[in-house]
């Protein structure tokens, strides 16, 4: 300023003048500093402020490796960023040591981001909880953000822009957010902790169509037993099919299979009746034994007792031991005759397992009990459990490392007293069975508690398939596998308080509904359900972790394919149960037993839609056939004509689905399991379709004039 003064002294400048020049020099230099900031700023890397941007958009960077697919990468987007930003949410892989969380409290220490007072996310509601000392809550929370904050965003030494102080606030404020999820609980030692979910972790399963059930991978629940249960009744499988499939089944982890023989048995002598005409021969029966044994799964035979002997009394041999005259659906128990009939099904069917350790004895749905004359006297109850103490006593007496057990549904409301009357509880062990999603709405925590103090050892029971409909093909996978998550979640809970605890657990898998029923869901179409909940029962969860063993198992990874090319890559999800609950889409190109059939069912769902679809428009949405044309007896000769254009080619896919259906089936059933299967699958595919064979008629009878369709509508009207 002072040489500036001199040198405007010596031009003869004013003082005025002078003090003007001043000002002027000195705004020059104020802008010449500001842009200079300017232009240091504005060279600064942008990278900071783009992921401050995306942090804002909830958007998320891209990872380096290939095993999380796009949308994995969303299901976790919290947990990677709670990994990657916070160290404090990540858990270990089940497959792995279970070390990461160590690790990740060992990085904390080191970075000086906590101290001893924190503790890690647990999956399980008993567990600890992250717990932060009250004392240094405040100091530490300060400090961890802090730390976070500036790992994310560069800020640089000079005064920030107002701009900038508004982003880093509002930065601030969501990293604040997710850290306040991030932290479970805060809580004193005298308080007992909760855990709440991580619910970005729930979001990923359910994303997923995975149900999310209370079960922690790092401590599985993982019943001792499990089984596989066969409904054998009017369908036998192939021993070559079964053969295939128990190496699989061992696999995926099962311990043994529950075969549920009925008319399938080749039973002899005065039960040769019993016996039907496509039943297993005696050497069939040794070679499926002997094909489990090889694949070390214990086999445990089921023999009917009391209630479902319609496959028995349906005949006239056996229809004096009904307990209704008009019903073959129970025995009476009140006859000498149905005991000593029972003994000698026993006696047979247990001649070929020697060696079984268990024997089911079934007794469930006695629907027909205390009616005939000689039951009426007799309570229910009492009727009820003296049968069932008199086979069980002759299990034990004949067989006497054999151990009896029996479907629990007829003991769910009896009394403790009757049961200790009979001593039911030193008899049989009681099999559980709920194959609805909620187990205690039809088991509640009262019945445990009872059965709890009547019997040492329980079993449960889930299914695979079979158990949501009468004339369904195909199992919903979704259903099943929460099924059987949640049945893990209840055994865990309910075991401590018996003695011995659980058993097992038996996946059934219901082939008919009653021996009178129709086929449902045959095994080859439910082997992806199988390996699902066989895989959760087995690992005591269902997650990502096990993808490469389930597809692995079902033949989808084919040796020397380009994993980059397959649609089984690595950053594909395990399963989509919400847009895929049959797994059509997941395992449709796999190859496992049972597949061309498999794949077969989608295109039954396909012939339907499409059969259903032409129907709607020929009957429905165009006006010349609806269900009034049909009253009134008039319609459009020809334009029924123009809409049956479409007719040869639904009735061809329907000829040809039935075609493909007998050459997928014939590696799997008999002829007559082929046959009833392909002439149901038909009636089902036009079960709605009330006037389909008018419509056949119609293109027949177009020629004909007026007279011939009056007559058509006469047959419709009928």
């Amino acid at each position: 300023m002072g040489l500036a003064a001199s040198y405007a002294g010596r031009l003869g400048l004013t003082a005025w003048r002078r003090k003007s020049t001043l000002l002027g020099v000195a705004a020059g230099l104020v802008l010449l500093i500001l842009c200079l900031q300017y232009n240091a700023a504005s060279r600064a890397d942008p990278a900071p402020m783009a992921a401050e941007k995306k942090a804002e958009d909830g958007q998320q960077e891209p990872t380096s490796g290939d095993d999380k697919s796009p949308l994995q990468r969303t299901l976790r987007n919290h947990q990677e960023s709670s990994v990657d930003k916070f160290n404090l949410h990540r858990l270990p892989d089940p497959e792995g040591d279970g070390n990461d969380i160590e690790e990740d409290r060992n990085s904390l220490k080191q970075n000086g981001i906590v101290g001893e007072s924190v503790k890690f996310v647990q999956s399980d509601p008993k567990a600890e909880v992250v717990t932060l000392a009250p004392n240094d809550l405040a100091a530490q929370k300060n400090q961890f953000f802090s730390k976070a904050i500036l790992s994310m965003v560069r800020i640089p030494e000079e005064q920030p822009a107002r701009e900038e102080v508004g982003a880093r606030k509002q930065a601030m404020e969501q990293y604040n957010g997710e850290g306040q999820r991030a932290v479970v609980e805060v809580s004193t030692p005298a308080v007992q902790p909760v855990l709440q979910y991580n619910s970005y972790d729930q979001q990923g399963l359910y994303q997923m169509g995975i149900p999310y059930v209370n079960l922690d991978p790092r401590r599985p629940y993982v019943p001792e037993q499990r089984l596989v249960h066969f409904d054998l009744k009017g369908a036998p499988p192939k021993v070559s099919f079964l053969k295939r499939l128990f190496p699989l089944m061992r696999q995926l982890g099962a311990t043994g299979v529950l075969l549920e023989w009925e008319d399938m048995f080749p039973f002899t002598g005065s039960l040769s009746p019993l016996a039907a005409g496509n039943c297993y021969s005696r050497r069939d029966v040794e070679e499926i034994l002997g094909a489990a044994r090889g694949s070390e799964l214990e086999v445990i035979p089921l023999v009917q007792t009391f209630g479902h002997v319609e496959f028995a009394l349906k005949h006239q041999d056996f229809s004096h031991l009904r307990e209704v005259p008009e019903s073959p659906q129970a025995l009476c128990p009140s006859l000498n005759a149905s005991m000593d009939f029972v003994e000698k099904m026993i006696e047979q069917v247990m001649e070929l397992h020697q060696g079984a350790r268990f024997l089911h004895i079934g007794c469930d749905e006695v629907f027909q009990m205390g009616e005939c004359r000689r039951c009426r006297t007799q309570m229910r109850e009492t009727l009820f459990l003296s049968h069932v103490a008199r086979v069980a006593s002759f299990v034990r007496n004949r067989y006497g490392s054999v151990t009896p057990i029996i479907w629990d549904d007829m003991l769910r409301h009896l009394s403790p007293q009757s049961l200790e009357e009979f001593r039911i509880g030193e008899l049989v062990e009681p099999m559980v069975w709920v194959y609805a999603e909620d187990v205690y709405r039809f088991v509640p925590s009262m019945v445990w508690d009872k059965f709890a103090a009547v019997f040492p050892y329980v079993w449960s029971a889930s299914a695979f398939k079979g158990a949501f409909g009468e004339t369904l093909y195909i199992p919903n996978v979704k259903r099943h596998l929460e099924n059987n998550l949640r049945w893990l979640e209840v055994m865990s809970s309910e075991g401590p308080k018996f003695k011995g605890g659980f058993r097992g657990i038996a996946l059934t898998g219901w082939q008919r509904y009653d021996h009178f029923a129709v086929l449902c869901e045959l095994l080859p179409a439910a082997v992806p359900s199988l390996a699902v909940n066989l895989l959760a029962t087995s690992h005591g969860y269902f997650n990502q972790s096990l993808k490469a063993k389930l597809q692995s198992s079902l033949g989808c990874a084919r040796p020397g394919s380009s994993s980059s090319s397959s649609s089984y890559s690595r950053s594909e999800s395990i399963v989509n149960l919400n847009s895929d609950p049959y797994l059509w889409d997941k395992f449709g190109r796999c190859f496992f037993p049972g597949a061309p059939f498999f794949k077969l069912t989608y295109r039954l769902h396909a012939a339907e839609m499409e059969v259903k679809e032409f129907l709607e428009s020929t009957m429905k949405s165009k006006g010349w056939m609806t269900e009034y044309n049909v009253r009134r007896k008039y319609t459009s000769p020809l334009r029924v004509d123009e809409l049956m254009g479409e007719h040869p080619r639904v009735y061809h896919t329907l000829t040809a689905l039935a075609r493909s259906a007998r050459d997928a089936l014939e590696d799997v059933f008999d002829s007559y399991t082929i046959s009833e299967w392909v002439d149901n699958a038909s009636i089902q595919t036009s079960k709605h379709l009330n006037n389909y064979n008018a419509i056949l008629l119609v293109s027949n009878l177009l020629g004909h004039g007026p007279r011939g369709l009056y007559h058509l509508l006469e047959i419709s009207k009928d």
